[in-house]
């Protein structure tokens, strides 16, 4: 895929786009869970297995070439499918005991623990700025769980652990940038989970058991097939066009739709308390991408040569 003219309106339009396409994906998932009833790990294996159809599509589209299996590191592109796997278990499970707005903002807490994991994992340099920031971020959480009153659920833990494993997966993405194409790396993201959960649903689940209504094959197909690969493609392309530091807060717009939806489609979920706790973690997750990109600016100035 050769680098384009940088336009930040295109690559904000596309990041808007996937913020869209990831909120359908969580909505979708909590209408088939909470309100059709269909089992939690049938619905998360149509994720992934329609998932690793529609990536293998896209992942030739973006390599420009059919054989995107073949990669030079298998073990670390399986420890990164298998975290992806994870994170869909877990955020999937949680829906269907928790609005869509409560597991999005524990789920901003992503990028927070992924600048936490970059220290020990990848030897990068994390500062006190920084780890304050990370520290603040991660109080904005204990306000959304509420662990000291009547709103906390348990599942909230679970909704935190889809958070860490998609940091670890994010980790994972970048030690495999240096080895392995992009186009790669979009195939094997659902593969695992495409496969290994197949023994599950015929030996725990006892059948691969379908909806009997049309209106939850449709969102079955959004699920499996559209918003998931889908927003992964759309955030590529922002990236592609306009670069993490323009596009990378509107990641965080998802929260309006979760709003929205929730109110719409499922009723209340709308609590204080807990917008003012996504708030906290919206502000530090932007501050950790500001300090970021600011000492990735001085690095780059030094290396040149610049006074």
């Amino acid at each position: 895929m050769a680098t384009p003219t940088q336009n930040a309106g295109l690559g904000m339009t596309f990041m808007l786009t996937a913020t869209v396409f990831w909120s359908g994906l969580d909505i979708s998932a909590k209408y088939l869970i909470d309100v059709k009833g269909l089992p939690d790990v049938m619905v998360v294996w149509f994720r992934l297995a329609g998932g690793l159809v529609a990536s293998y599509f896209v992942g030739a589209l973006i390599d420009r070439r059919w054989d995107v299996w073949r990669v030079n590191r298998p073990f670390l592109q399986f420890l990164r499918s298998a975290a992806m796997t994870a994170t869909t278990l877990c955020n999937f499970i949680s829906l269907g005991y928790l609005p869509v707005t409560t597991t999005i903002s524990i789920f901003f807490c992503a990028p927070l623990i992924l600048a936490a994991l970059s220290q020990p994992l990848l030897g990068e340099h994390v500062g006190r700025v920084r780890w304050a920031a990370i520290l603040v971020g991660f109080s904005g959480v204990l306000v959304v769980m509420q662990p000291w009153g009547d709103a906390f659920s348990p599942w909230m833990l679970l909704s935190f652990c889809s958070a860490v494993f998609f940091a670890l997966m994010q980790l994972t993405t970048r030690m495999l940038a240096a080895h392995d194409s992009a186009g790669s790396a979009v195939f094997y993201t659902t593969s695992v989970g495409a496969v290994l959960l197949i023994p599950y649903l015929l030996l725990v689940e006892g059948t691969v058991g379908v909806p009997g209504h049309w209106l939850s094959w449709v969102a079955l197909a959004l699920v499996g097939m559209i918003f998931g690969t889908g927003g992964h493609m759309f955030n590529v392309l922002a990236l592609h066009y306009a670069g993490p530091v323009r596009v990378a807060p509107l990641f965080y717009l998802a929260i309006v739709w979760s709003i929205a939806a929730q109110a719409t489609l499922f009723g209340g979920g709308i609590n204080l308390l807990g917008m003012l706790g996504t708030a906290i973690i919206v502000s530090s997750g932007l501050f950790v991408l500001w300090r970021e990109t600011r000492l990735q600016k001085k690095v780059e100035a030094s290396s040149n040569g610049a006074p």
